[in-house]
């Protein structure tokens, strides 16, 4: 024992006089500790790998026995099993729920857990210490569906789907997109539809009959992906949890996000991958995010991860949703909703930032002394406050939760060929850097905050997007004014008039090759940098009034652009010169 603990202390003195060898250090301390750890393996329980047998009853008894037992570290030796969505009678939404525990490990050894049926696979709530890592994760039939357009007309279209992707008519379809034949990634700016369809029939084999519910031009010859499901279930699902670490782990497809985290304290995920699956020839690989963080506290760290293929962003990092104020009941409580009834509840203590819609700005801040639903329909939220209401604060006001804005450290990770954003920021205190956004349909960076359809919160401080490479981004669905982007959308989309909604925002050394509209946008930011960043063949299709500039910044505040290299003679047909920075009206030479 005393060697043990020499070794120990020797190796921690290691790690903390010498920097390059800290990161491995407290991994091997990190893997010591836990495989010291007793195992519950499910193979204790009747799994059996590689041998194609439904292996959920013997998952949920090891499961259950752990949630029962507190047992610290499950084991899943390395191999393929099989599992069903509908195999836990106890819950149709998730598989496999585990709540209320503390330091517990899922080892996965290189397994993998193949998954039929929608169901999330994983649902952690109100643990403690949680790590996953090893695993890999697939469906059996995909969410989605590919094929070629073979015959349309104005309210139906046919596509001859893949035999990989076994059809019978009925299947429901979210979503449908278009992609490059050749090139195998989303198409530009073509057909990116939602919430289109009526019904889908077989009408021969392998031959699927799509119904609209309007008149939609969908050319014959056309690729297309069909996600019969959107959003619902998720790989991996972590809710009120605190010190999440997700580890080596692969999710080649899911019938909606790879990995999400609601109101969760301190996440990291090292090496995550959310990707599609080598060698299978699909298009896609979640159907919506691969990764999404609602309401967290602490920090959120991506390193070293992989996304790619996904049917909407890469990272989504939010506060949560703004609270439309309804009612003013007294001087320190009001009745606020979600523009689409979502539930975000705060917690006694959080502070909630008012700001005018109009202007999205916070004018004035309040702490939470009780907050809960009222009874009846529409998810009304009631929430006191500890010291009395502003004057100023009126029916229409937002309300954003500014104790649930995590930091951000996102660092070397890879997103690619994915519909919509590479990251989508609304946090504050944030750092992406040393990243690759390759064929991201919007923007590879969008630093955002709206109330036009989603009310996701909330205006940033303290955001730095340094040394990453946007290639050929922002050509396709969901696209945004530029590949890199500090923008906030109030009604029908209009831009804030006044600077200050994102304060003090940095966009340095980044290289930005290849975008339809411009490389850089920011609007109504107070405290600018954009500095040393390289920008070729902006401005190739640019359909916006922003987009002729490879660099544009309007009604911003306190703004630096120096030492920018823009190469006019790399630059797009659409480009009607380097920089415009107004309402200053002045426009500045690339330098």
């Amino acid at each position: 024992m005393q060697n043990i603990q020499f070794a120990l202390t020797f190796a921690v003195a290691i790690a903390f006089r010498d920097a390059s060898l800290r990161r491995p250090v407290i991994l091997f301390l990190c893997f010591w500790m836990t495989a010291s750890l007793p195992a519950l393996e499910v193979t204790q329980f009747g799994a059996v790998p590689d041998d194609g047998k439904d292996d959920t009853a013997a998952f949920l008894s090891a499961l259950k026995e752990a949630q029962v037992k507190g047992d610290k570290r499950i084991v899943i030796p390395k191999g393929r099993y099989h599992l069903r969505a509908n195999g836990n009678p106890e819950r149709s939404d998730t598989l496999f729920p585990l709540s209320h525990l503390d330091g517990l490990l899922i080892e996965g050894q290189g397994a993998e857990l193949m998954m039929s049926g929608s169901a999330s696979i994983f649902a952690f709530s109100e643990c403690a210490n949680v790590t996953v890592r090893g695993l890999a994760i697939d469906w059996e039939r995909p969410p989605f569906s590919e094929g070629t357009v073979i015959a349309t007309t104005p309210r139906f279209f046919d596509v001859k789907v893949l035999d990989a992707y076994p059809v019978k008519g009925g299947e429901p379809v979210g979503a449908f997109m278009t992609y490059h034949a050749g090139a195998r990634l989303p198409d530009g700016r073509d057909l990116d539809v939602y919430d289109s369809v009526e019904r889908t029939e077989l009408v021969s084999p392998q031959v699927l009959r799509v119904h609209l519910t309007r008149e939609i031009n969908v050319p014959v010859g056309k690729l297309l992906v069909l996600r019969h499901q959107v959003y619902g279930h998720n790989a991996l699902v972590f809710h009120r949890c605190s010190e999440v670490k997700v580890s080596e782990v692969t999710v080649y497809c899911a019938p909606g996000m790879g990995m999400v985290s609601a109101i969760c304290t301190n996440v990291t995920l090292d090496r995550f991958q959310v990707r599609i699956r080598p060698g299978s020839g699909r298009l896609m690989s979640a159907t919506a995010d691969a990764t999404h963080f609602g309401g967290c506290k602490g920090t959120v760290t991506l390193e070293d991860c992989f996304f790619e293929g996904m049917g909407d962003d890469g990272a989504n990092i939010k506060s949560g949703l703004y609270l439309t104020v309804q009612k003013r009941l007294d001087d320190h409580t009001v009745l606020g909703r979600h523009n689409l009834k979502m539930v975000d509840l705060p917690d006694a203590g959080d502070s909630l930032e008012m700001a005018h819609v109009d202007t999205l700005s916070a004018f004035a801040s309040g702490q939470v002394r009780l907050a809960k639903l009222e009874s009846g329909e529409g998810n009304l939220h009631r929430v006191e406050f500890t010291e009395p209401l502003p004057e100023e604060l009126r029916e229409g006001d937002v309300l954003g939760n500014a104790s649930r804005a995590p930091k951000l450290r996102m660092l070397r990770c890879t997103v690619r060929a994915n519909r919509a954003r590479g990251v989508l920021c609304q946090t504050r205190d944030a750092l992406i850097d040393g990243c690759v956004f390759e064929h991201c349909t919007s923007a590879g960076v969008l630093v955002l905050t709206e109330t036009v359809h989603f009310y996701e919160s909330i205006g940033t401080r303290q955001v730095t997007v340094s040394n990453n490479r946007f290639e050929n981004c922002n050509q396709g669905g969901a696209s945004a004014e530029a590949a890199l982007c500090a923008v906030a959308y109030l009604k029908n989309f209009a831009y804030p008039v006044k600077p200050g909604v994102h304060r003090d925002v940095s966009f340095l050394g980044n290289h930005i090759i290849g975008t339809a509209e411009a490389g850089i946008f920011a609007v109504g930011v107070e405290g600018l940098k954009i500095q040393e960043n390289t920008l070729e063949q902006t401005c190739r299709q640019p359909v916006r009034d922003v987009g002729h500039y490879a660099i544009r910044v309007q009604d911003c505040a306190r703004v630096s652009a120096e030492g920018n290299r823009i190469d006019a003679r790399l630059a797009g047909a659409g480009m009607s010169g380097a920089i415009l920075i107004t309402p200053a009206a002045s426009e500045v030479p690339s330098r």
